[in-house]
């Protein structure tokens, strides 16, 4: 029998332990940059949007009991904040700096891997033009890898207003620009120099398209596309701009420049960007400017942002000591009533410990055993004709004896106070 349906997973306690540590350092890194988190309902309104076909083609969609309309579950953050912004936050002064972390779900495979639940975390900020704003996205997704310990990543930027130009300018059909996009998007020179041969327009655009596949590399790649339309000139002045700016952050050799990036052209406007890490084939994060998708939603047509998709953060973060993985403590109690072994618990427990109680009736062996596999670190024995005051003894779950003390009063006072963690 299955566990879960196909495409969920679940987080043993290690993993949920390891998934909880990672969010509290993303939240961490969010607030210290002024942003505030939000929690939206899984379900939203059914509305697909012009240009999302595919992504609509993934969404899952169910019948509202109340109304009798259509609901999905959330595909995706940034409409629901969206709606938010022009309505409960509407009289807000912008900009609106909001952080979420929370999981959508999507029909989609991952490697081959059907996949529907995704966890991410991510920032929206709402309500500012600015290439600074964009500048800004990169600088916490970098921050957010580094304070999990990923190092060795970079940064690939594009601008979605380089290959726009280019295809208004060479004037194509909706049908051809389709053909040219997806060749693009393989990468497939061969491809797109079938697509582009005898197109009337004008002949530097179609050469800059023809040479997109290699437009990849250092800060020299914005020289060396050269386009007449002012589109994607505007799109390489800003391009190098931002790196400008990344120099200050001392971000500028973490990033490469993929001009023939155009991820989900009708959501971004502007600037966009993914993290890579190496030896993984798949980005860990990526955001970007998406001006036109907010208008939709009754806000500010101005936004920026990104995500981080925890799965993989969690897949190219450096594992951490699993030391003090369970409880700090495991209170075994071989008298009658139970009445120390409880006392003794609550105290540590005031005193900020993490401590369970081996409730089964067992011989100290197995309980040990039991600590050994449950990750406890210490044990505490209260023994069975140890007086009212009762005796214990602390253990390790190894069995060596770290101490004894006369009553329990005597070991919680021994234990202490619990340091919080940094």
């Amino acid at each position: 029998m299955k566990a879960m349906p196909a495409g969920s997973k679940v987080f043993l306690p290690d993993q949920a332990r390891r998934k909880r540590q990672v969010e509290a350092r993303l939240l961490e890194v969010f607030g210290r940059w002024g942003f505030r988190e939000i929690v939206t309902p899984a379900f939203e309104f059914y509305a697909p949007r012009p240009g999302e076909e595919v992504r609509d083609v993934e969404t899952f969609r169910l019948v509202d009991l109340e109304s009798g309309g259509m609901l999905a579950l959330r595909a995706d953050m940034t409409p629901q904040i969206a709606r938010v912004a022009g309505t409960l936050l509407a009289d807000q002064p912008r900009p609106l700096r909001l952080c979420y972390l929370t999981n959508v779900f999507r029909h989609a495979y991952v490697a081959g891997l059907l996949q529907r639940e995704y966890w991410q975390a991510g920032v929206e900020l709402i309500g500012l033009v600015s290439l600074e704003a964009d500048v800004e996205m990169i600088a916490i997704a970098v921050e957010c890898l580094r304070r999990n310990g990923v190092e060795r990543f970079r940064m690939s930027m594009s601008h979605t207003a380089f290959l726009r130009g280019l295809l208004d300018a060479l004037g194509l059909e909706a049908g051809r620009r389709a053909e040219v996009l997806e060749a693009v998007a393989r990468r497939d020179a061969s491809g797109l120099e079938g697509l582009v041969r005898g197109l009337p327009g004008r002949r530097e655009e179609a050469r800059a398209l023809l040479d997109l596949p290699g437009l990849f590399g250092g800060v020299e790649v914005l020289a060396r596309a050269r386009v007449r339309n002012a589109s994607s000139r505007r799109a390489l002045s800003e391009l190098a701009r931002v790196h400008r700016m990344l120099e200050l952050y001392g971000l500028a050799e973490r990033v490469i420049f993929d001009l023939s990036d155009f991820r989900n052209f009708d959501y971004y406007t502007g600037v966009i960007f993914e993290g890579f890490v190496e030896g993984s084939g798949y980005p860990v994060c990526g955001g970007g400017r998406y001006d036109r998708l907010l208008g939709l939603y009754g806000t500010d047509g101005l936004g920026t942002g990104f995500a981080i998709d925890l799965d993989q953060l969690l897949r190219v973060a450096p594992e951490e000591d699993g030391a003090g993985a369970g409880a700090d403590f495991l209170v075994i109690d071989f008298t009658r009533e139970k009445r120390i072994g409880i006392t003794l618990a609550r105290a540590l427990r005031a005193s900020g410990w993490r401590v369970a109680r081996d409730i089964i009736r067992r011989d100290l062996a197995a309980s040990l055993e039991y600590a050994r596999r449950t990750g406890v670190s210490r044990c505490l024995v209260v023994e069975r004709k140890g007086g009212r005051a009762g005796r214990v003894r602390m253990l390790e779950p190894s069995g060596r004896e770290l101490g004894r003390f006369s009553s329990a009063a005597e070991a919680a006072a021994h234990v202490g106070e619990r340091e919080a963690p940094p």
